[in-house]
């Protein structure tokens, strides 16, 4: 498993990606050492939080998600749509998460501020 190798590269410590995820430092651990390996539900959740395949971090295979191509192929992107998905794929899964709620939150205002008009 590469869930050290992954939690070092975000600079994270195991207590803050174990409160991240959901569980103690201990689990951690214990995950990271190969004593106890964590449920398909951490697998996934991990995963997720470090934007890698579950397959990357179980260590059965060296790609780190599904091949994605630069842009779906649509005629209806403008520049500047491109330029933000592409800075949007540069940056780190906690920060995509911000992006993604911080959308959510505004389109949920948005649709609040409709239904008042």
């Amino acid at each position: 498993m590469r869930l050290k190798d992954l939690r070092e590269e975000h600079n994270l410590t195991q207590k803050e990606l174990g409160a991240l995820v959901g569980v103690a430092q201990s689990n951690i651990n214990r995950w990271e050492n190969g004593t106890v390996c964590p449920s398909a539900d951490f697998v996934v959740k991990l995963a997720d939080y470090f934007d890698v395949s579950t397959d990357y971090l179980l260590g059965r295979t060296d790609e780190l998600g599904a091949v994605i191509t630069p842009f779906p192929p649509s005629d209806d992107y403008t520049d500047e749509e491109k330029k933000l998905i592409a800075d949007y794929r540069e940056l780190t899964p906690p920060l995509k998460r911000m992006i993604q709620e911080t959308l959510k939150t505004w389109k949920s205002s948005e649709i609040n501020t409709k239904k008042l008009s």
